[in-house]
């Protein structure tokens, strides 16, 4: 190394030294910058690496002659003209192949010392071809050492310098591999002169091969001057382009950072780049995340799968879900799409991230609220028919019982008419909440309607034990409920069904626990009851009556039958009542009793009701004498319906004297809600329409009715007329009343007055009207030809008077 230096030192004018040593760096310096552009480009190989391995090869070749005519002998010193091009050649022709060798296994690293080796040979092989030159006009001697020396610095340093030029992003790591480079040239040259002894022999005249000092001084100041030059070139070229860089990546960082999706860069697996969103989703500052693998961003289930997507193109891939893994260990739901682009120069892969959280969370709230009820979030009738069919698959084959007890809650339409429809609501809830406590949590209680539940029991359950828990449900029902400021009581029925005995399929035990609920709520509610096979053929006679008389009005299959009311003096006629019938085209007259109760339970019972008061104003107003015309208006028509208004447009449409016209209604309107029946009543009372209280004494608060609003009359109920003479308790019954109506200023009307005696003794009391057989049964036709009326006052005049007991 002394001895180098030494030559260095005292057989080279320092001078040309420093000249060189600025034409190396500066040749170096713009090789690096075009491999930088050439590693980031997408150009061609040879478009690529030609400009650098010319540079480069120029670079050497210059540094190696301008040292040459700084080396001083003592003779003067000739070039070969061959070996001169010739080394020219070898330089530029062997730092391309090197070069290009670097380029295809750079990630190999007996590729990167294969092409170091390569480049390194071509510095050599340019060097001593260069110093060969010199025989042209001197005897050249080589210290066989040193010039093994010269190659190994030579190729060790550029092995080095390839190394290092893997990732040349950064301007340290460009100056470093210039560094590396420069020292590779100039080490071998210096090593290789250091090897050189020179003998002046004499210079041959008129030989044309021979390049003197001064013609080969012009040549290496213009290949200096041309390295210079590019040297300069690219280093404005790379200033140009960085800045050109800066500015696309602070564009693009500015776009990526608006978008709420997380965006990120990354090339062979290695995050390149990252948008805030990254950030935050990840949980880490985005600096964090820059240069970690991407594989390390998702849960290692996703792994094989991302590595599948790295072996498809880019345009087949499609969006698919993953997992990533934040800083805190949690795994969130991304939607990840990428496409391949140009980043840097060079191909790299763009992903975006959709958190899929917030639409995981409001899928999973759609299929909650697809399987459950969204006031109570009892499970609804499909999640309980999901349940119950693998509960009847198991109950099946372990030999045990499933029960399902249908529920409906009694008096909950009055809440809701009463209160408003959110105490209802508040109602169910609580009511829910009731149940729940009474049932294990291997349980499931439904809600499948309005004011009906279901509830599922497993396992082996004796019938005693489903009855004991049906009852409970039940009783803990009628416990009052703390709605808002009211308290509020209703009351629950229940019907039962057992698998396998009473149904074995989803659809049957369901069937069987409501046909079994609809007998309890024939029969008067607040019960339980298990189904029986005779429940289902009567329900099927019940619903066979219910779709028939859905289309009775259409068919004209509904008669009004008239029964006289006469005066409790004279026997002379002042109203009729109208009655209706059905007459079915199979079974004859149907009996009110029979499908009354079928169409209140349904809404046939409006469409009949004012089918009924429209009939009879019709043919009131056709009757040849001004008789009135009584007509009967159900609970729950009056409830159901605007009866105002359907007697308004009735008394219109047949231009009927309102006072012609009585409208009877029992007092079970005013148990639900008293305020709303007189209003209704009031609204009637205006329309000049008298008013009749129907079978009263049969009720729980007549007396307080009678207080709410003045009807013009009460009709007392035939159950009273019925034992008249035979019980004095009935006797005394009626007298009261009638005394309370009398004194009340009400017109009383007494009903199924069948007997003699029974008129007797009704006229002793002073009962103004009286309807019965004893009179006239209800007809189609009225009867009223002259005997008939003939016959009716006789029974006033010749009736004795019996004493009173």
């Amino acid at each position: 190394m002394i001895r180098v230096l030494t030559c260095v030192a005292q057989q080279h004018d320092l001078r040309l030294v420093a000249l060189s040593a600025v034409i190396c760096a500066l040749g170096c310096f713009a090789t690096v910058t075009l491999i930088a552009r050439a590693e980031a480009g997408s150009r061609s190989l040879l478009r690529a690496l030609v400009p650098a391995a010319t540079i480069f090869g120029g670079s050497v070749w210059s540094l190696h002659f301008v040292a040459m005519l700084a080396f001083r002998t003592e003779a003067q010193v000739a070039f070969d003209l061959d070996f001169t091009a010739a080394s020219i050649v070898v330089a530029i022709a062997g730092s391309l192949a090197a070069l290009s060798l670097w380029r295809w296994l750079s990630t190999v690293p007996l590729g990167i010392v294969l092409a170091g080796t390569v480049l390194g040979l071509a510095i050599t092989g340019m060097h001593y071809l260069g110093v060969d030159a010199m025989a042209a006009s001197s005897l050249v001697l080589f210290d066989p050492y040193y010039v093994a020396a010269s190659i190994l610095v030579g190729v060790a340093f550029s092995i080095l310098a390839l190394a290092r030029a893997g990732r040349l992003t950064s301007f340290g790591r460009r100056i470093e591999v210039t560094g590396w480079f420069a020292l590779a040239i100039c080490g071998l040259h210096f090593t290789g002169m250091t090897a050189v002894t020179v003998a002046p022999i004499a210079l041959r005249e008129g030989e044309s091969y021979v390049l003197g000092s001064t013609p080969l001084a012009l040549t290496v100041a213009a290949v200096s001057l041309a390295v210079l030059i590019a040297g300069l070139v690219a280093l404005a070229l790379q200033q140009h382009l960085s800045q050109r860089d800066r500015r696309d990546l602070s564009r693009m960082r500015l776009l990526s950072n608006l978008a709420h999706e997380v965006l990120f860069i990354h090339r062979d697996g290695e995050v390149l780049e990252v948008n805030d969103a990254g950030g935050r989703l990840f949980g880490m500052a985005p600096d964090q995340i820059v240069g970690r693998p991407v594989l390390d961003l998702f849960s290692q289930a996703d792994v094989p799968a991302l590595l599948r997507r790295t072996r498809c193109r880019s345009e087949d891939l499609r969006p698919e879900e993953f997992e990533i893994r934040t800083a805190a260990g949690t795994h969130v739901p991304v939607e990840l799409s990428c496409r391949t682009i140009e980043f840097g120069g060079k191909p790299a892969t763009a992903v975006a991230l959709r958190d899929l959280t917030a639409r995981k969370r409001d899928e999973a709230r759609i299929r909650h609220l697809a399987l459950h009820d969204a006031l109570t979030d009892l499970p609804n009738r499909y999640l309980l028919e999901q349940r119950l069919g693998p509960a009847l698959e198991a109950a099946a084959l372990d030999g045990t019982s499933v029960a399902v007890i249908y529920i409906d809650l009694d008096r909950f339409k009055a809440v809701n008419d009463v209160h408003g429809h959110a105490a209802g609501d508040a109602l169910l809830v609580q009511a829910a909440k009731r149940m729940l406590t009474e049932l294990r949590p291997s349980d499931t209680l439904a809600r499948i309607g309005g004011d009906e539940f279901v509830v599922l029991l497993t396992g082996a359950r004796a019938p005693q034990r489903v009855a004991k828990i049906a009852g409970r449900l039940v009783e803990g029902l009628r416990r009052p409920f703390q709605i808002d400021d009211y308290r509020v009581e209703i009351g629950a029925s229940a019907g039962v069904a057992l698998f396998p005995a009473d149904g074995s399929t989803t659809e049957t035990l369901l069937r069987a626990a409501d046909t079994a609920l609809y007998r309890v709520k024939y029969e008067g509610r607040g019960s339980v009851r298990f189904f029986e096979p005779a429940m289902d053929a009567q329900l099927r006679a019940r619903q066979r009556l219910e779709h028939e008389l859905g289309g009775a009005i259409a068919r004209d299959e509904l008669r009004l039958f008239y029964q006289p009311i006469v005066n409790g003096r004279t026997g002379e006629i002042e109203t009729f009542e109208a009655l209706i019938r059905w007459q079915h085209p199979e079974r004859g007259f149907v009996s009110p009793a029979e499908f009354i109760p079928v169409a209140e339970q349904t809404d046939l019972i409006g469409r009949i009701g004012a089918w009924v008061i429209d009939t009879a104003c019709a043919a009131a107003a056709a009757w040849p004498q001004p008789w009135r015309v009584s007509v009967n208006v159900s609970p729950t028509q009056f409830r159901q319906t605007d009866i105002p208004t359907l007697v308004a447009t009735a008394l219109e449409r047949h231009d009927l004297d309102p006072a012609r016209l009585v409208v009877e209604i029992t007092e079970s309107v005013f148990i639900q809600d008293a305020s709303t029946a007189v209003a209704v009543l009031t609204r009637l009372r205006g329309l000049g329409v008298r008013l009749a209280l129907d079978d009263f004494g049969t009720g729980y608060s007549s007396l307080s009715y009678l207080q709410q609003f003045r009807f013009d009359k009460i009709k007392v109920d035939q159950s009273f007329v019925r034992r008249l003479g035979q019980d004095a308790d009935t006797l005394a019954i009626v007298r009261a009343i009638v005394n309370l109506g009398h004194n009340l200023g009400l017109q009383i009307t007494v009903e199924g007055v069948e007997t003699a005696e029974q008129l007797a003794i009704l006229r002793e009391l002073h009962c103004e009207q009286m309807q019965g057989y004893l009179f006239a049964r209800p007809a189609a036709v009225l009867g009223v030809s002259e005997l008939e009326l003939a016959r009716l006052r006789a029974l006033f005049v010749e009736q004795p008077l019996l004493a009173m007991a």
